[in-house]
């Protein structure tokens, strides 16, 4: 028999684990002869290209998702149009309405709810020697004109590797995932992990040989994907200590770990270990979600917010990760007001990205099943994104998607630090107030940078000093990299250049960048092989002129 396993990944860099998670299984637990192999593409490829190239098999599977279930659906449909086929279809986008999946998608004839690893075994083993089809633990299948579903079964060790030699094969530098424990403690009301079973931990030794293998991979980032990974704050530290222990060693410089954490329970143990953590070797990744209190109550997330900001402040201190915070719009009680003030309370934190998402009603979390007490309206299609709530409507997310556009291209992009700390901090512009203003005044529209650049200082230069804030954009550009997108606008034609340049040339060689800021009668300088800071961003010189403006 031979199978077919499949992925469709939202990009390219990311090499996902379900597939290779499945074969792993497979190669374990299968008590049949079976010839298994993977095959992955992007949802952005040519889908007919991807579909030609799958070979001949008797049973195709696919993992599903919000990002890749409309493009999945289209592969599956094509491939049993051309070959006589079992398509099997996994994955938390179908695991909670599989028999609706069935039911309007007549081209699929199984799916599977539960961990992968157990029951797609079971079920390739099922059919392969024509057995009942009931002792799959977690499947949903049509039988007699019915669709019949068998209960998920729960399982308590640590699952088969998925890093065989053919995962590393096809890994080619992309970034990799790592899972050392499954469930989470919380019970949030949009997120589906702790439904999915308790928390449970695998086993230390082995997450510790995998972290190296991984490591030596060819990969600059290792993604952790437990959902709350120091929900065990002694097992959290074990971990942390085994990459600082190792790094620069076993583990070769330049390799960043990225993990998901719950910011208010990080205990004082992890915080003086990751305040001696190499330079860049750690990504955090911390959901606020809100600052609301009552919103907080009301979806179920547990978190002391004045601990949090604590946490958050402590982390930074350190300068030597990169810390990257969410809020999340559309959630139940926020108006806009609200939101306003959670956002202004994220942005102040200073975290090197402060993710602005919106609500999504996935199938099977609270908030898509107890419709009385989550209200609101969202997209019937994938992503399933809230377009209007009690508390915010329609118009007013509109609006926060152009907030949000601009939040990605000013802050979150690293490139207008400076511009944003003037308006801020010596305009007295709230940071909400900004983003928010800014973005609907350029509508989302997509431009180019030069363009971008043009309107941001268009729209602001009557509330401040303008030759003050013509300056920052232009050495925000110069500190990120981007002085080829300077606009004609912000350009001054002065002798002055030539002769600056010159004097810089003595004393930097000739590679390098620099403005002339007339407000500080100086020369700001970026050269090309300067560190960066976590931002991304160059740190840059102040120098004298060679002489004044007059």
């Amino acid at each position: 028999m031979k199978v077919i396993i499949g992925c469709l990944n939202s990009k390219y860099i990311h090499a996902s684990l379900a597939p290779w998670c499945l074969l792993a299984g497979m190669r374990k637990f299968c008590k049949s002869d079976i010839d298994a192999v993977v095959v992955e593409s992007t949802i952005n490829a040519d889908l007919d290209d991807f579909v030609a190239g799958i070979p001949t098999a008797d049973i195709y599977a696919f993992s599903c998702y919000i990002w890749n279930i409309e493009q999945t659906l289209y592969v599956c449909k094509k491939l049993k149009e051309k070959f006589e086929c079992k398509i099997i279809l996994g994955g938390p986008e179908v695991a909670y309405r599989a028999k609706d999946v069935l039911e309007r998608y007549r081209f699929i004839d199984f799916v599977l709810s539960g961990e992968g690893e157990y029951n797609f075994p079971k079920l390739i083993d099922a059919l392969n020697f024509k057995l009942s089809l009931e002792v799959v633990y977690g499947l949903t299948f049509r039988e007699n004109g019915s669709i019949l579903s068998i209960p998920e079964a729960v399982h308590t060790d640590t699952p088969p590797s998925p890093y065989s030699q053919e995962f590393f094969d096809s890994l080619n530098g992309r970034i990799c995932y790592i899972e050392t424990s499954r469930g989470c403690p919380y019970r949030c009301a949009f997120c589906l992990s702790g439904r999915c079973s308790s928390l449970r931990f695998f086993d230390i030794e082995t997450v510790k040989e995998n972290i190296i293998l991984l490591a030596n991979s060819g990969t600059k980032t290792v993604k952790f994907v437990d959902r709350t990974f120091n929900a065990n704050y002694k097992r959290a530290n074990e971990i942390l200590l085994f990459i600082k222990d190792n790094y620069g060693t076993k583990i070769p410089d330049g390799i960043c770990f990225h993990f998901e954490i719950a910011g208010d329970i990080l205990h004082e143990d992890t915080l003086a270990i990751l305040s001696q953590m190499p330079p860049r070797a750690v990504q955090l990744e911390i959901g606020m979600q809100s600052f609301n209190e009552e919103t907080l109550k009301l979806i179920n997330r547990k978190t002391n917010t004045q601990k949090l900001i604590k946490n958050i402040k402590t982390l930074l201190s350190f300068n030597n990760m990169h810390i990257h915070i969410d809020l999340i719009a559309g959630l139940t009680g926020e108006d806009l007001l609200s939101f306003k003030n959670s956002f202004n309370i994220g942005y102040n934190l200073h975290a090197h990205m402060l993710q602005m998402g919106f609500l999504k009603l996935l199938y099977g979390s609270d908030m898509r099943e107890q419709s009385d007490k989550y209200p609101c309206e969202y997209s019937d299609k994938p992503p399933y994104e809230v377009t209007s709530t009690p508390w915010l409507t329609a118009d007013e997310i509109l609006k926060l998607k152009n907030c949000e556009d601009a939040l990605e291209r000013l802050y979150n992009s690293g490139r207008f630090l400076l511009t944003l700390d003037y308006l801020v901090n010596e305009i007295g512009i709230e940071p909400f107030d900004l983003f928010f203003e800014f973005g609907n005044a350029v509508n989302g529209n997509e431009t180019g940078l030069s363009v971008y650049v043009s309107k941001l200082y268009e729209f602001f230069k009557e509330k401040c000093n303008s030759e003050i804030l013509r300056e920052k954009i232009v050495c925000d550009m110069l500190k990120s990299g981007c002085e080829k997108h300077i606009p004609e606008a912000l350009k001054i034609k002065d002798p002055l250049y030539k002769k600056a340049k010159a004097d810089l040339s003595e004393k930097l060689g000739n590679d390098f960048s620099f403005a002339v800021l007339y407000s500080k009668n100086k020369v700001f300088a970026v050269t090309p092989n300067e560190p960066r800071d976590l931002f991304g961003r160059k740190q840059g010189a102040m120098l004298e002129l060679p002489r004044s403006k007059d």
